[in-house]
């Protein structure tokens, strides 16, 4: 006589995350204590007065400054933005990783900072596109409005600097004038 097999259905086990070397479940990575990374010009005069201003009403360390001009300046932490795209316009990057560019820059770390009616207006799309073409004539030219070189001068050096083909960033001596060639 044959044998009858009862099939069962599969039984559903519940299963815990694994506990960490303390003794505590995993967590999922909580939100940083800042809202907005601001990415901008340590070279700029001008811009390092905005910043200045922005450190000095930052008390909840809701902004992170990111100077783009220093030597250990690491696109791999802000966003793969290059040193090059940098420069070319004001960049910030929040904490879930969304870029943001231009006007939208000022006015997010000026909502931080708790200034957000100061940029307010530019919530209007049309005031937000007109300031935005304001801003674009002044980022292409504010390294020479500010007494610098050519935005392609700095962005070459910088290129060399970092092939190991040029150092302009050595101390220069006592009334001699530091010469680079791009």
């Amino acid at each position: 006589m044959a044998q009858r097999q009862a099939l069962r259905a599969p039984r559903l086990v519940a299963v815990r995350p694994l506990a960490s070397a303390a003794g505590a479940a995993p967590t999922a990575p909580s939100r940083p204590s800042w809202d907005i990374r601001l990415l901008y010009d340590g070279e700029c005069p001008l811009c390092l007065r905005e910043v200045d201003f922005l450190r000095s009403k930052n008390a909840a360390n809701k902004v992170v400054f990111v100077d783009i001009a220093a030597a250990d300046y690491n696109p791999a932490e802000n966003a793969g933005i290059s040193f090059e795209r940098a420069m070319e316009t004001i960049h910030g990057v929040t904490w879930e990783g969304r870029v943001l560019t231009g006007v939208e820059v000022f006015r997010a770390v000026y909502e931080a900072v708790g200034l957000g009616w100061v940029y307010a207006i530019t919530k209007i799309p049309v005031v937000l596109t007109i300031a935005n073409k304001i801003y674009d004539v002044w980022a292409s030219n504010r390294t020479q409005l500010t007494g610098r070189e050519a935005l392609s001068v700095i962005v070459e050096r910088r290129r060399l600097e970092e092939a190991g083909k040029a150092s302009c960033r050595t101390p220069q001596a006592a009334g001699v004038p530091q010469q680079c060639d791009v």
